[in-house]
């Protein structure tokens, strides 16, 4: 099979210009920061990193960029390689301004490694942290950690897209990042309209929880990280300590987050409310949320756990999302209720949306393929199956199938179940090696951390730390990135690399 293709080198080099840019707008955006909190050492890491996104970008897009459609094959490895630049880009604030403001919270930081993992899970909004004081950390690293979970949540391509001129050539780069959805006349404008609704329930979050009396720092770094599904906290007990009420409105906001945005467009912009409920994902999305929060309760009921029902409403709520935050240790679970956890993290929630995870439209593909293979058996299809059996030559093992879905349909079963096949490949690769290199932990708690890197989620058994092995570090690093782009773009560019692309005239 040839799997060399040709690559558009300057299609991809451009467009990759384009989007290392975000780091740097990020970094401009994030100057007032340290003016209003007064700290001006941060100052200089913020300006050199926006001068770095802007100088290799804009030398990129100048020397590279022509107004043209990459190939879907192009926008592959321009997503893959892009969501690699962004992340590293964004690691170099956190590191130099832990260098220049040493203490115990920004210890970890002040390591390269622990650095890059930071802006890893910030940008594929995983949440996962070596922290152990956020609460202590100069308000700068805060938000900016808060801002990468924030633009990382809907995606770099949505998020240049809706600024650039790119329309009809923008969308193999909007498709290459798992969106599908088409809610404007083109995929800027469609990008342009999911910022708006994006920044609406941002300000709608932060506006609740002020209501419910959490400080305004706190409301606006924790709906930032709710809203995008990201999980950062900037404090160490995250939502322990919060009442029930706002534990409630974390909940709310993490799943507007994790429902499709073209949903929230026909509530908002149509008026349609029944839009909430009249899609088959969305139904299943609801019922998995509240069904399995009960399943949980009852068996914490079941096996002892003394937890309270709005907390287990919240762990599974942030399960479900991928969000991450909790409000209770996971030595809190038993065993069973744990494993109910994995499989929320595995399943993630909404196509469209700011989760992570495999996707609750992907898994009722599946189950449609199981529904049509038994189709296939059934009685009144039996004579057809012994029909062609019979007519079959001896090499046949099986008679083919007498009835199959139109070919849309079988494209889509198709689609699923390979990417499902590639995440549980990836899953069980990631797992050997982690058992590897924490053999002192369980393989039920290496699991468990596995999934919540690979589906983007953030929940941890404790098995990250600044002590851990910096191989098991880079490793978690490449499932949260493989987890964010689906896998298919990483293996493209992966593919690309071990059989060298011709290069295409412009």
């Amino acid at each position: 099979m040839q799997l060399s293709q040709k690559v558009n080198f300057k299609a991809v080099f451009g467009n990759i210009g384009l989007l290392i840019h975000i780091p740097a707008i990020m970094a401009l955006i994030s100057l007032p920061i340290c003016f209003i909190f007064k700290e001006y050492y941060a100052c200089i890491p913020l300006l050199v990193t926006a001068a770095i996104g802007i100088g290799i970008g804009q030398l990129l897009y100048q020397v590279f960029f022509k107004k043209q459609t990459p190939h879907l094959w192009d926008a592959m490895i321009i997503a893959s390689v892009s969501w690699l630049l962004c992340s590293i880009i964004g690691a170099l604030p956190l590191f130099w301004i832990a260098n220049a403001m040493p203490s115990s919270a920004t210890n970890e930081l002040t390591n390269v490694t622990n650095a890059l993992f930071e802006a890893f899970s910030g940008f594929t909004s995983t949440g996962l942290t070596m922290l152990k004081f956020p609460e202590n950390l100069p308000h700068t690293i805060q938000w900016w950690r808060s801002l990468m979970q924030w633009i990382g949540g809907l995606g770099l391509m949505v998020f240049i897209l809706s600024l650039t001129h790119l329309s009809k050539e923008g969308y193999q780069l909007y498709y290459a990042e798992a969106h599908t959805e088409k809610i404007g006349k083109n995929v800027k404008s469609t990008s342009q309209v999911i910022w708006g609704i994006y920044i609406l329930y941002t300000l709608f979050g932060i506006l609740l929880f002020l209501l419910l009396k959490m400080p305004l720092w706190e409301a606006i770094n924790h709906t930032m990280t709710l809203i995008s599904t990201g999980g950062f906290s900037i404090l160490n007990t995250k939502f322990q300590n919060y009442s029930a009420a706002i534990q409630l409105a974390g909940i709310v906001l993490m799943i507007l987050g994790a429902i499709n945005f073209a949903v929230h467009y026909h509530v908002i912009r149509e008026g349609k409310i029944q839009a909430l409920w009249k899609n088959a994902q969305q139904r299943h999305f609801y019922a998995i949320i509240f069904l399995g929060a009960a399943l949980i309760y009852g068996l914490s009921l079941f096996s002892g756990e003394k937890i309270q029902p709005i907390q287990l409403f919240f762990e599974w709520t942030s399960a479900i999302t991928t969000c991450g935050l909790s409000v209770i240790p996971l030595s809190d679970f038993k065993q069973i209720s744990i494993l109910l956890l994995i499989m929320a993290m595995f399943a993630g929630a909404c196509a469209g949306s700011t989760a992570g995870g495999l996707k609750i439209q992907r898994l009722m593909h599946l189950f449609s393929g199981i529904l049509l293979r038994i189709k296939t058996i059934m009685r009144e299809k039996e004579k057809s199956i012994l029909k062609a059996y019979e007519a079959s030559t001896p090499k046949s093992e099986e008679p083919k199938e007498v009835e199959l879905a139109g070919q849309k349909k079988i494209e889509t079963l198709y689609a699923a179940g390979i990417l499902f096949f590639a995440w549980t490949l990836t899953l069980m690769i990631g797992w050997f090696f982690m058992l590897f290199w924490a053999p002192e932990r369980s393989a039920f708690e290496t699991l468990f951390d596995v999934i919540s890197a690979m589906s983007n989620a953030g929940l941890t058994s404790g098995i990250i730390n600044s002590e851990f092995h910096p191989l098991g570090k880079y490793l978690f690093m490449g499932l949260m990135w493989l987890g964010r782009l689906e896998i298919i773009p990483a293996l493209i560019l992966i593919l690309s690399i071990l059989f060298p692309a011709k290069r295409q005239r412009a």
